[in-house]
């Protein structure tokens, strides 16, 4: 009976088939071995260099090849492929057997039985499981259900007639639906074998444990060496399945599961150990980052994975365009998920169909941000461009137009009265006749985006032509088709009326587009034949021109009058909740200038000495404020019987007087109801009051929107944070972040810290006050001993601050440093102290679950340091890529006993595997770390210095004085 075994890879999984090859060369030489290559070579290896038969995707029968190749991820294509490959291989090498192992296999004995269970079956299945697991690790039950009851890295087949049957049913149902998708059912290949048993007779079930022994099955199997050989529950070891193993970080096993270590593993440890020395001689890190052929379209541009089932959203595509990796299929592909989807009022959102797609997929997103199309919509685009641009590998095409309507819904927030020319092609209806035109309009390139549509359309012996843009609309709209019939004939002078004023008012366009149909216009009227007719046109022209101005003063004038009335009674009601039972006096408007002559100045109300972080921001604003040369005054709110010291006399001592008319109380939500009822009615009266909070979750809590009645408007330190809250605020909720300034007049060294003067030195800074969870330092100490296995090379400093506060949670964190080179400095430090342990250390590190903003990443990265942080909340306003080692998470929700957090609420788990890299990361690539620390100090120095702020606090003190009538108190 001549046999064969087989695998399917793409090439920088080259050293994995090595290895299952080598294995079976040794152990079933009587199998013919082929190697299916999803890929191509690309100059990368010898073909022919190997020693087994290498055959290539495109070579098989697949239906639509360079579709095929296109829809699926790497992965899904590998699966996908298996059916056409096992008929490919079955009657190309005249194979009465054919085996399919995962490349990620190892043989440890010979196949004789398998192959005699073969001779009498059509096919032989693998369970995932043969027994329950009944603990609360991964996979769990429900796992293995989703994923499939076999695992086909494993799948024998006879030919025979049922297996031909039974491949072509297969064929079929891979072809469009080899995807990983729980929500409906699907994962890859695996489940619709799940059918296969009931529907198709011959079908063998393999429970023998020494077949397949994985992560999954591993708890209901002992593998125990056996002289030269190893035995599972008694019985041979035939071969073992390493899914998901990292020769690089082997201690996991695998990173689909968080059951079992390496050390867990018994016997079976020597195995891994031993695979892993396979590996990385077979030229593991060589391949690991050849790059995939079918990932990038023919031009080079990377094809994001979510966006590969562009058939599924334009089917039309698949019609018009023979190769989707051509650059007619790179234009269709990036016209059909730019194209914006329409919102529930029917009108195009801003949010694009890539975008929606990845929404509809992740159910954390949605629980996070459940209102897209409305008071989410800025939080959501801006995941998009930033956690969501990493992990489903989002370019600039994508990104750029999001990236620009960020900043004009901020714009419009910040503005509200500023009447605004929106992008022209945002109209879906236009976007959509442009595309089924094949019209491709370069999103990322203004110039060319007007030549496109400014492109005039001959229309036979019509006596006007009009632009792309122009036919678009009209074709777009079913009422301008039935008032203007023939827009280029007959009725172009009247749709010429309409287009040059409503129609441009309407789809807010720029001079730039409207200019060829201005050219059109003076053809269309001086082709009349009476001097009449021309000037009548004239005149009606100018006067709807007129018109539509007069409309606009009229809007701006009634929306400025309105926002008037408002703020004048919004402000008595708010004092009235203010201070409960005080009189309100009599008002009147008072000058813009202040009665001295002086600028325009602030009273800042605020913690003012406290050694914690909202007295922190109160003192950044006040230095902001001076840098710009701002009259400020200064009171303080502090609490001598409060948990902190008050002992930071960086910005001076509290004034006597507050004179100036705009109140800034650097005071969190929860506690500004009691500050102003001890400041009294007096202090807040006909003043311009503003509440700045800082808030680290992206749910701010319904128990504190009574104090949002305070204030005039609300400031806060990062967009997560006004994002945040603004979901809430009935009041405007402005970015206005710290200004970060941090000297070191007392340059200490490591030896005045007890810090190994000759290690890498990493180091967290936390309060735990502060909710350790939040901060989670225990995250920290879990990665650097996994990072770097105990290495007397590197040392993790902890900075605690009010450890005696916290003493159980203090024994915590010293348990898990047990053992490890880890310093805790846990006293209490003078400012310019703390600044000098940063510039110590060579790595400061924030595995975060949220922050309001990130001060201490902000003050690192001032300071030079290469930083390593949560990707996710505040800090995300400074932290970028190309300036700082961001490490990806999971949202997850919030624990029981985190007050002031709610339980139940969404905040991020770090993912510990990327933090470890990241670490490792810094260790290793010197010039990286330098060239990353060095953009982030500009970043810092240029975007958060005192002057920067200063003039953002200056630009909206401005817009307050011009827009609104303060008020005093006679």
């Amino acid at each position: 009976m001549r046999s064969l075994a087989f695998t399917i890879i793409a090439k920088n999984y080259l050293p994995y088939a090595r290895v299952l090859m080598a294995s079976l060369r040794r152990y079933a030489p009587e199998l013919q071995r082929v190697v299916i290559l999803v890929d191509r070579t690309d100059g990368c290896f010898d073909l022919k260099a190997e020693d087994f038969d290498i055959v290539l995707s495109q070579d098989l029968d697949l239906p639509e090849s360079p579709w095929f190749h296109f829809k699926y991820t790497m992965v899904e294509l590998s699966t996908a492929v298996k059916p056409y490959a096992l008929e490919f291989l079955l009657h190309q090498y005249s194979c009465d057997t054919a085996i399919y192992f995962d490349p990620d296999i190892k043989l440890y004995n010979g196949l004789f039985e398998l192959l005699e269970k073969l001779s009498d079956h059509t096919l032989v299945l693998i369970p995932h499981l043969t027994a329950p697991l009944e603990d609360d690790r991964r996979p769990n039950d429900l796992d293995i259900l989703r994923s499939g009851a076999y695992n086909l890295g494993f799948i024998g087949v006879r030919r025979c007639t049922d297996t031909m049957d039974f491949l072509r049913w297969w064929r079929t149902k891979l072809y469009d639906h080899c995807v990983v998708d729980l929500a409906k059912g699907l994962f890859v290949d695996q489940r619709w074998i799940d059918l296969a048993p009931g529907m198709f007779p011959g079908i063998y079930v393999l429970r023998d444990p020494g077949y397949n022994v994985a992560y999954w099955n591993l708890p209901h199997r002992r593998v125990v060496r056996d002289g030269p050989g190893y035995t599972v529950n008694g019985a041979p070891l035939y071969f073992m399945h390493f899914s998901g193993f990292d020769p690089e970080q082997p201690h996991g096993f695998s990173r689909h599961q968080n059951r079992l270590t390496l050390d867990d593993l018994g016997d079976a440890r020597q195995l891994a150990l031993d695979y892993r020395n396979d590996l990385l001689a077979s030229g593991y890190r060589e391949c690991k980052d050849w790059p995939y052929a079918f990932g990038t379209f023919a031009n080079g541009f990377p094809i994001p994975d979510m966006g590969r089932p562009v058939h599924h959203e334009a089917p039309e595509i698949l019609d018009s365009i023979a190769d989707p990796f051509s650059e007619d299929g790179f234009k269709a592909f990036v016209n059909a998920w730019n194209s914006p989807v329409d919102g529930p009022n029917g009108k195009p959102s801003g949010i694009n169909r890539l975008a929606y797609r990845i929404y509809k997929t992740r159910a954390d997103v949605q629980a996070t941000m459940p209102d897209i199309f409305s008071g989410d919509l800025v939080q959501f685009l801006k995941w998009v461009v930033s956690s969501g641009r990493r992990e489903y590998n989002l370019s600039e095409v994508f990104t750029g137009p999001i990236s620009r309507l960020i900043k004009e819904e901020e714009e419009k927030r910040l503005s509200p009265n500023v009447y605004e020319q929106s992008d022209p092609i945002v109209d879906k209806r236009i976007m959509q006749t442009l595309a089924q035109k094949g019209i491709w309009i370069n999103p990322d390139s203004p110039t060319q985006r007007v030549e496109t549509l400014n492109q005039l359309i001959s229309n036979g012996n019509a006596k006007l032509q009009l632009s792309q843009l122009a036919r678009a609309i009209y074709e777009s709209r079913l009422d301008l088709q039935s008032f203007f019939p023939d827009p280029c004939g007959r009725d172009g002078v009247r749709f010429l009326l309409w287009f040059l004023t409503y129609g441009a008012e309407e789809y807010q366009l720029a001079d730039a587009l409207v200019a060829p149909l201005r050219q059109q216009w003076e053809v269309a009227i001086n082709s009349l034949d009476h001097g009449a007719q021309r000037l009548w046109f004239r005149f009606v022209l100018h006067a709807m021109g007129e018109s539509l101005r007069l409309r606009k003063a009229v809007i701006n004038v009634s929306q400025s009058m309105r926002m008037t009335r408002t703020i004048a009674a919004s402000r008595v009601d708010r004092h009235k909740v203010a201070v409960a039972g005080e009189p309100i006096r009599n008002r009147q408007r008072v000058p813009l200038v202040e009665n001295d002559g002086r600028g325009l100045g602030v009273n800042f109300i605020g913690y003012l000495q406290s050694e914690m972080g909202t007295g922190e921001s109160v003192r950044c604003a006040v230095r902001a404020a001076r840098a710009v040369h701002m009259p400020v005054a200064v009171k303080t709110v502090d609490d001598a019987r409060g948990p902190y010291r008050l002992e930071d006399c960086s910005i001076g001592s509290p004034d006597p007087c507050y004179p100036h008319p705009i109140n800034v109380f650097y005071v969190n939500a929860d506690q500004s109801p009691s500050v102003i009822q001890k400041l009294g009615a007096s202090f807040v009266e006909g003043k311009h009051n503003v509440g700045c909070w800082a808030w680290e979750l992206s749910e701010f809590p319904d128990r504190w929107n009574a104090s949002f009645q305070l204030f005039d408007e609300i400031w806060t330190l990062s967009t997560f944070s006004q994002e945040s809250i603004a979901r809430k605020s009935p009041v405007p909720v402005l970015r206005v972040p710290p200004a970060i300034e941090v000297p070191c007049p007392n340059q200490l060294n490591r030896s005045s810290f007890s810090i190994p003067a000759d290690s890498f030195v990493f180091l967290t800074v936390f309060d735990l006050l502060s909710v350790v969870e939040r901060k989670n330092p225990l995250g920290v100490i879990e990665a650097f001993a996994r990072a770097f296995e105990r290495s007397d090379k590197y040392h993790l400093v902890l900075k605690v601050n009010h450890a005696s506060r916290r003493p159980a949670e203090m024994a915590r964190i010293v348990n898990a440093t047990a053992g490890l080179p880890v310093s805790i400095i846990d006293h209490t430090m003078k400012r310019d102290h703390v600044n000098s342990l940063i510039q110590c250390c060579d790595c400061l590190v924030s595995l975060h679950r949220s922050e309001g903003f990130g001060l201490t990443l902000a003050e690192a990265m001032y300071l030079k340091k290469p930083v390593i942080g949560t990707a996710y909340s505040g800090n995300m306003d400074f932290m970028r890529h190309d300036n700082s080692f961001l490490v990806g998470y999971d949202l997850v929700t919030v624990p029981a006993g985190c007050d002031p957090y709610d339980e139940g609420t969404m905040w991020a788990a770090p993912r510990l595997s990327e933090a470890i890299e990241q670490m490792r990361v810094v260790v290793n690539a010197s010039y990286d770390r330098s060239a990353r620390a060095a953009r982030g100090q500009e970043c810092i120095q240029r975007e958060f210095s005192p002057e920067a702020i200063g003039a953002v606090m200056l630009d909206r003190l401005e817009r307050i004085y011009s827009n609104h009538a303060l008020t005093h108190t006679e």
